[in-house]
């Protein structure tokens, strides 16, 4: 976990914070005022908009352009020692901070776009986080931040799809019924 939060700095989050804040909050108190959007929207495309600051530090911002330029692996190796593959304590432990790296994302997502049919809210979540995480990789391919790779794209498509669920099932017996 340090190893993957090194070159993230606090002054850096906190100015990434207050643009986020700027751009999203000061139009959408406008289109409130206007009453073009809710309150409850303009919340969960602000915490959308954190959160992928969040995840942009943590797989982009964070490396020099051009530190891992041109790295493609595209097999998929979690690390668990799954079809042929050799088991790895630091495989299966990025697999799993790709996984909850993305957990909350699914979480505001489904929340976002959430439908009266739950299945057709996770679906959708989950080709979201599938689509986030394609432009990660292609981002980090592109200014050499990292690596692209497969693993990481079902990984992270996994923690979407987790978080999707875990909502959309902490929701319905919140309002005791199918949302």
């Amino acid at each position: 976990m340090l190893r993957e939060t090194q070159g993230i700095d606090i002054y850096s989050q906190l100015i990434l914070l207050l643009v986020e804040t700027v751009l999203v909050l000061v139009p959408g108190m406008i289109l409130y005022k206007k009453n073009k959007i809710t309150i409850k929207k303009l919340l969960y495309i602000y915490l959308m908009v954190v959160y992928l600051g969040i995840m942009l530090s943590i797989t982009i911002f964070r490396r020099p352009v051009g530190s891992r330029a041109g790295i493609v692996n595209l097999y998929i190796n979690l690390g668990f020692g799954l079809r042929g593959n050799t088991p790895s304590l630091v495989g299966a432990s990025f697999s799993v901070l790709n996984i909850l790296l993305f957990v909350p994302w699914g979480m505001i997502i489904y929340q976002f776009i959430q439908k009266r049919r739950r299945l057709t809210g996770v679906l959708k979540t989950t080709l979201i986080g599938t689509l986030t995480s394609v432009g990660i990789e292609c981002l980090q391919l592109i200014t050499g931040t990292g690596m692209f790779e497969l693993t990481d794209m079902v990984t992270n498509t996994a923690g979407a799809f987790i978080g999707a669920v875990f909502i959309s099932i902490l929701l319905k017996n919140k309002l005791g019924g199918d949302n």
